[in-house]
C-alpha cells in the first residue's frame, strides 16, 4: 500500500469516527459536561483533513451544506449586535460551531469525492452501525447493573431502568440507535450486509430501543417506512425493492419488541436474578404518566409568544429560559404539568429559532437546509440518499419534539447527511481554497486556546472549603466571567455556588444573581436572588421573585421553606409565600426536589 492510499484511508478513518467516539465519551465534567465530547467532533475533523491534505482533494470543492453553514455562522455572529445579549460569548460559541459544521461538510463532500460516494456511504453506515452496537451494549450494562461495576456512565437514582447508554439522555440514545437501523438496512440494500447478520442487527437494537422506552421512535418507524416506500417509487431497481422491505421488516420488528419487552424482562430477571420491570415506549405511552406532554404544549406557547414579542431578531441566542419562567405565571399556563427542572429550549427546532433568533434568520436557516437537501429529490435517487434522508428523518422528527441538534456532535452528523446530497459543484478557485484552509486554521487554534480555560473552569468547580482559598478562586472564576466571553455563562454559573446569601459584599453578590438569573432562572438561583433582595431592603422585589419562582418550580416549596432560616426577620415574607404555595400542592408532590 503506498503512502498517499495509507494517508487517505487514514483520513476516512478518522472521520468515521466522528460518528461513534463524540456519543461514546465518558468524560463528562461540570460545568461542561458536554465538551469534551463536542471537542471530539472538532479534533477527529482535523485530524482527517490533515491526513487528507496530501492528496489535494481537501476542499477541492465546495458542497452546498458548507455554505449554508457558513451564512449561519455569520448570522449568528452578528445576532449580539442586534439585540441586548447578556452572555454574547454564549452566540458567539454557537458560531464557531455553525463554523465548525461548514468545514467539516467540506470535508465529507472531499472523502466522497474521494472514494466515491458508495464507499464513503458504506464506511460511514458501518462506523454508525459499530456506534450502535457500542451504545446497546453500555445500555445493557446498565440494565443489568453492571455499569457501576465497569466504570460505565449510569443514572445513579435510576441505575437499571433509564437506559441511555453513554450519550446520557434516553430519546438520544433511541435515536442514535436508530440511524443504527437504517446503516443496516442500507448496507443490507447494496449488497454489503448479508440477510442473517441485518435480522440479528434489527432484533437486538430493536430490544435496546424498547428498553430505551422512548415514545419518539413510533413515529420514526412510520416516517422511515413511508421513505423507503418513496424511495422505491423513485428508483425502480432491485436494490431499492430490498430496501423498501427489508426498512419495512426491521420497523415491523422494532414495533413488535415493544410489545415483547415484558417476556424479556423475565427472562432478564432469570439470568440477573433480580426483578426487572422496565416499560417500553408503548406501554409509556399508554400510560401517559407523566406531565411532559402538557408541559410541553405549553413551552411551545410560550416561544410563540416571545416570538410575536421579538419578531424580527428573536430575545436573544439562549435567551428563551428566562421568558419560560416570566411566561409561566399567565393564566392559560396554570395547568400546565408540573415539572422542577428549568427549560431553557421549548422542545420544538423552528419555535426555538422563532423566539431567540427571529423571523428574517429562521427563514434563512429552515430554506437554506431545504435549498441544501433539494438535489436528493431532484437528481436521480441513489441508494445513498436514503441512508442521509432516513437518518435525517429521525433528527428532524427528534428536533420537533426535543433539542439533539444543540448538541455538536448531533448537528454534526446532521450536516455529514446533508453532505451527502448530489448537487452539482464547481471546482473550488484558489482564494475559495485558502479562505476554508484560513477557517480550519482559526478553528482549530480556538479548539486548542479554549482547552486550558475548561481544564480551569472543571478545577475551579468544586469548594475546598477554605475561606481564605475559596475567596480567590471566587475571584479568579470573576476575571474569567470578564475575560474570556465564550465562558463567562458557565464562569459565573460556577461562581454563584460559592456566594451565600449574606450582608458579606451584598452589592456585588447581588448584582451577579440579577444578571445569572436574567439569562438561566433556576429556582435555586432564584431563592438566593430572593434572600439578598430582602437583605437589600427590597422587599417587593423579593416577594415577587420566589411568586415568579414557584409559579414555575411549585415542587421547589418544601425546598423553599427549608432554605429560609427562621433567625431571618427580613425572609419570612418569603417564607409565607412558599408556605402557600406547598399548601395548594398535591400531596406527591411535596416532599421536595433537594439531595
Amino acid at each position: 500500500m503506498s503512502s498517499s492510499t495509507l494517508l487517505r484511508r487514514l483520513a476516512l478513518l478518522a472521520f468515521c469516527l466522528i460518528a461513534i467516539l463524540p456519543f461514546a465519551s465518558r468524560v463528562h465534567f461540570v460545568p461542561l459536561p458536554q465538551w469534551f465530547g463536542e471537542m471530539n467532533v472538532v479534533w477527529l475533523m482535523l485530524i482527517s483533513a490533515l491526513f487528507l491534505l496530501p492528496s489535494g482533494m481537501l476542499f477541492e470543492r465546495v458542497p452546498r451544506a458548507s455554505w449554508w453553514c457558513l451564512l449561519l455562522a455569520l448570522l449568528w455572529g452578528v445576532q449580539p449586535q442586534l439585540v441586548h445579549a447578556l452572555f454574547p460569548g454564549m452566540t458567539y460559541a454557537t458560531a464557531l460551531a455553525w463554523l465548525a459544521v461548514a468545514l467539516l461538510a467540506g470535508l465529507s463532500y472531499s472523502l466522497q469525492q474521494t472514494f466515491g460516494s458508495r464507499e464513503f456511504a458504506v464506511w460511514l453506515a458501518r462506523a454508525i452501525i459499530v456506534g450502535g452496537l457500542i451504545q446497546s451494549l453500555i445500555g445493557l450494562a446498565q440494565l443489568t447493573g453492571l455499569a457501576n461495576t465497569l466504570g460505565l456512565f449510569y443514572d445513579s437514582s435510576h441505575p437499571t431502568t433509564n437506559i441511555f447508554g453513554h450519550i446520557g439522555q434516553r430519546n438520544q440514545y433511541a435515536h442514535y440507535l436508530m440511524w443504527s437501523v437504517v446503516s443496516g438496512v442500507y448496507l443490507f440494500a447494496v449488497d454489503r450486509l448479508a440477510r442473517g447478520w441485518l435480522a440479528l442487527l434489527v432484533i437486538w437494537l430493536g430490544l435496546m430501543l424498547a428498553y430505551a422506552a422512548s415514545r419518539t421512535t413510533l413515529l420514526y418507524l412510520l416516517a422511515l417506512t413511508l421513505l423507503g416506500a418513496m424511495w422505491h417509487w423513485r428508483m425502480r431497481s432491485a436494490a431499492s425493492q430490498r430496501l423498501m422491505w427489508s426498512m419495512l421488516l426491521s420497523c415491523i420488528v422494532i414495533f413488535a419488541a415493544q410489545f415483547a419487552l415484558p417476556l424479556v424482562n423475565h427472562l432478564v430477571s432469570l439470568l440477573t436474578h433480580a426483578a426487572v420491570n422496565n416499560a417500553s415506549g408503548v406501554e409509556r405511552l399508554a400510560a401517559n404518566g407523566d406531565d411532559m406532554g402538557s408541559r410541553r404544549l405549553a413551552e411551545m406557547g410560550k416561544a410563540w409568544m416571545t416570538f410575536k414579542s421579538h419578531p424580527l431578531w428573536g430575545v436573544g441566542w439562549s435567551q428563551y429560559a428566562a421568558e419560560s419562567v416570566r411566561l409561566q405565571s399567565l393564566p392559560q399556563f396554570a395547568s400546565a404539568g408540573f415539572n422542577s427542572g428549568l427549560f431553557t429550549n421549548c422542545h420544538n427546532l423552528v419555535l426555538q429559532l422563532l423566539a431567540e433568533m427571529g423571523l428574517p434568520v429562521t427563514l434563512l436557516t429552515l430554506g437554506g437546509f431545504a435549498w441544501v437537501i433539494w438535489p436528493f429529490f431532484s437528481e436521480k435517487a441513489e441508494a445513498e440518499g436514503m441512508l442521509a434522508l432516513g437518518c435525517l428523518a429521525v433528527t428532524l422528527i427528534h428536533s420537533m419534539l426535543e433539542y439533539p441538534l444543540w448538541y455538536l456532535y448531533f448537528l454534526a452528523m446532521l450536516v455529514v447527511f446533508a453532505s451527502m446530497s448530489p448537487a452539482q459543484t464547481r471546482r473550488a478557485g484558489w482564494w475559495v481554497y485558502c479562505l476554508w484552509m484560513l477557517a480550519l486554521g482559526f478553528i482549530g487554534y480556538q479548539s486548542v486556546v479554549t482547552w486550558s480555560t475548561y481544564n480551569e473552569l472543571v478545577g475551579l468547580y468544586t469548594q475546598t472549603d477554605n475561606p481564605a482559598r475559596d475567596a480567590k478562586r471566587q475571584q479568579r472564576l470573576a476575571e474569567i466571567m470578564e475575560q474570556h466571553p465564550l465562558f463567562a455563562y458557565h464562569a459565573l454559573s460556577t461562581l454563584d455556588d460559592y456566594l451565600t446569601a449574606d450582608q458579606g459584599n451584598l452589592a456585588q453578590k447581588l448584582r451577579w444573581e440579577e444578571r445569572l438569573t436574567a439569562f438561566r432562572p433556576y429556582p435555586d438561583v432564584m431563592m438566593k436572588k430572593a434572600q439578598m433582595l430582602a437583605l437589600a431592603g427590597r422587599e417587593a422585589e423579593a416577594k415577587q421573585t420566589v411568586s415568579t419562582a414557584l409559579a414555575s418550580f411549585p415542587t421547589y416549596a418544601k425546598d423553599y421553606l427549608d432554605g429560609i432560616d427562621d433567625d431571618v426577620p427580613a425572609w419570612q415574607p418569603l417564607r409565607e409565600i412558599a408556605q402557600q404555595v406547598f399548601d395548594r400542592l398535591p400531596p406527591q408532590y411535596r416532599g421536595g426536589e433537594g439531595d
